[in-house]
């Protein structure tokens, strides 16, 4: 069967939908599930078997993008997490209408604070702790910011947690709506949380960044806030840009536009108790 996913932003066709993951994509994705079925399609995903005796031996899958496989066969179980990377690297690959910057994005007051990290560094878990909370999170991967402006877009996606942070957001927020863990994929362990209805994504508008935040999580450590420069600002979210080479004059122009209107800061954290006070006071 075939299953539409409507970000917002970005319409993806997923031929050959299985049925064992279509309960976590409901459960995720909610009325973004097929939606407007009769609108274009952005990108085109195909599930396939390998092989006709893989399909009763350890059973593997492969995804293709526009009749390309640009990842190697999984395991049924990955299937999930490996569809929600195939989503990344299409968005990575292929959109010069925005600046990307690999970064979460929480949003409150109508004010966005961007937060770009190296993977590990927790800013997934920071943002879906706060999604679950009182901010809206326009991604938890990504901040897609229209190009010459410093307003960043919403997806209707979920977050994507890993290995401890699991737990973390399990202790944290019991009642979060969490899909089933997939284990051993090249990352570790795998879960991913629901941060929206589509209808709460609809209320949802373009926002101005008002601050650029890259956080540190330190176990057992005390809050640390170090101002950064403007230019020290700059050259860092370059670094985390995806394609900021490819837009040329307008990824500059993007950036400054950013960076003009933001105050940037580097923080290390144990707890979001006094980072939560620090936040707030960023999007006054």
């Amino acid at each position: 069967m075939n299953s539409i996913l409507d970000l917002g932003i970005y319409r993806f066709n997923i031929e050959h939908c299985p049925k064992f993951i279509q309960p976590s994509l409901r459960l995720l994705y909610d009325e973004s599930v097929n939606l407007h079925p009769d609108k274009p399609i952005d990108f085109h995903l195909t599930i396939k078997n390998t092989s006709f005796l893989r399909r009763f031996i350890k059973p593997q899958v492969c995804i293709y993008i526009d009749q390309q496989r640009p990842f190697h066969p999984l395991k049924k179980s990955l299937l999930l997490p490996s569809l929600e990377w195939g989503l990344n690297w299409c968005i990575a690959s292929f959109d010069f209408n925005h600046l990307l910057i690999h970064s979460s994005v929480i949003v409150k007051n109508g004010k966005a604070i961007i937060c770009p990290a190296q993977p590990g560094s927790g800013k997934s878990t920071l943002a879906t702790y706060f999604g679950l909370k009182d901010w809206r999170v326009y991604s938890d991967e990504m901040a897609i910011i229209s190009l010459n402006t410093n307003r960043v877009r919403p997806m209707h996606r979920p977050a994507s947690l890993k290995n401890k942070s699991i737990d973390v957001i399990k202790k944290l927020v019991p009642e979060a709506a969490m899909s089933p863990i997939a284990h051993g994929t090249h990352k570790g362990d795998i879960a991913h949380v629901k941060l929206m209805t589509r209808a709460q994504y609809n209320e949802l508008g373009d926002v101005e960044v008002v601050a650029v935040v890259f956080p540190k999580y330190q176990a057992n450590s005390q809050l640390n806030i170090k101002k950064i420069s403007q230019t020290d600002g700059f050259s860092r979210l370059v670094h985390h840009a995806f394609n900021y080479n490819v837009v040329g004059e307008d990824g500059f122009n993007t950036l400054k536009a950013v960076v003009d209107s933001s105050q940037f800061f580097g923080i290390s954290y144990s707890s979001y108790d006094g980072l939560s006070a620090f936040l707030d006071e960023l999007v006054r």
